[in-house]
């Protein structure tokens, strides 16, 4: 029970968070972890799944909650590289006194500190943002470009963002995630989402913005397919 008290509080003391993780045909393309958030044990009555089984949520548990709010900007020259703008805020962040969000993309640069409150010190690296003197409820905002639109074979485009989850020993416990993806209307239409929309994960479009809101435990996958938008035709 002492070396079990021990790694427990190991745990407490050095986080990692791996979010929006992208898969390519079912295999991560870096590295092989999912996003793990080791907080402090959970409150009696929060629910759980076990082996990161995905079961969507009607309402949120009274406990605090971490929030991961998130928006892609798909440009014209997305298109041709696959690099998209990121802006991605925390929210609900359990107090740890150091901590590191580690991002596990394949392709990834410019990552900046937008924004914190409730943390000591927060210091952006190559793709990683350390964490000192997190408090109760901290938050914090980065912006960053990742290259995460490919284009598959039939000429339609994929976004997979995930899998989201936050974890702890072996249970996984509600989060929510927003997702907005903003994209060029005249160049593409969207095709498909998945999950399809359901209780707890609500789906909604606008010409050129798709919006997601998920509530949920367990580990969470989002994929988008959008094709080339047909060009209006010339007036006779």
């Amino acid at each position: 029970m002492h070396s079990d008290a021990k790694a427990i509080q190991r745990a407490h003391r050095s986080v990692v968070l791996l979010l929006l993780i992208w898969f390519a045909g079912g295999r991560a393309t870096a590295g092989q972890e999912a996003a793990d958030w080791f907080d402090e044990p959970p409150q009696p009555g929060v629910p759980q799944v076990a082996e990161g089984e995905l079961r969507f949520l009607t309402s949120a548990p009274a406990s605090r909650i971490l929030e991961s709010l998130n928006r892609l900007s798909v440009s014209a020259h997305s298109l041709e590289d696959g690099w998209v703008g990121l802006h991605q805020c925390y929210r609900g962040l359990d107090p740890v006194p150091d901590a590191e969000i580690v991002y596990a993309y394949r392709n990834m640069r410019g990552l900046e500190i937008q924004s914190h409150k409730g943390i000591a010190r927060a210091t952006a690296r190559q793709t990683s943002i350390v964490l000192e003197g997190v408090g109760r409820d901290a938050q914090l905002c980065v912006v960053a470009e990742v290259q995460i639109l490919r284009r598959n074979a039939d000429g339609h485009y994929r976004l997979r963002n995930g899998p989201f989850h936050r974890r702890f020993l072996d249970g996984y416990f509600p989060m929510r995630v927003t997702l907005d993806v903003l994209f060029p209307a005249a160049r593409l239409r969207l095709l498909s989402v998945s999950p399809p929309a359901q209780p707890g994960f609500s789906v909604a479009q606008d010409p050129g913005r798709l919006s997601i809101d998920a509530l949920f435990a367990g580990s969470l996958t989002i994929e988008a397919v959008f094709a080339a938008a047909v060009p209006a035709s010339a007036p006779d």
